[in-house]
């Protein structure tokens, strides 16, 4: 028995769409995702093609996603933030307490509790960036 492979939507498929999810409208997604509106639209009709449905209706005004084009966008959306937290723990193994990690304390303490722990925080761990 042979094993057939799917053809799958690669990332940046889905990321049209979910752009286009987003804004809908070609021009404002494409600029969203920087690329030209004709790659943007280019790549939404791919997806159609790939998946042998219509994702979106569109109008010289607007664009309407179909139905199964919002439950599609869902779908998409959910996966490229699994991607995204993959690649957040390929690179926090590669390079461990680096990256920018938010801070906040309230005003009372913030001016006298920070001056004394940040340089100390960036002496130990100088790839970390801090965002206060």
């Amino acid at each position: 028995m042979a094993i057939t492979m799917r053809a799958y939507p690669n990332l940046r498929h889905l990321a049209y769409l979910v752009a286009l999810a987003e804004h809908r409208h070609f021009g404002k997604a494409a600029e969203a995702s920087a690329v030209t509106q004709s790659t943007l639209s280019a790549g939404i009709r791919e997806l159609e093609t790939m998946l042998g449905i219509q994702v979106a209706e569109r109008t010289k005004r607007s664009v309407i996603l179909t139905p199964i084009g919002h439950v599609l966008a869902e779908k998409a959306q959910a996966l490229l933030r699994s991607v995204d937290d993959m690649l957040d723990i390929a690179t926090e193994a590669a390079a461990p307490f680096s990256g920018t990690i938010a801070l906040g304390t309230i005003p009372t303490i913030g001016p006298y509790l920070l001056p004394r722990i940040i340089p100390a925080l960036r002496k130990r761990f100088p790839e970390l960036r801090f965002a206060l």
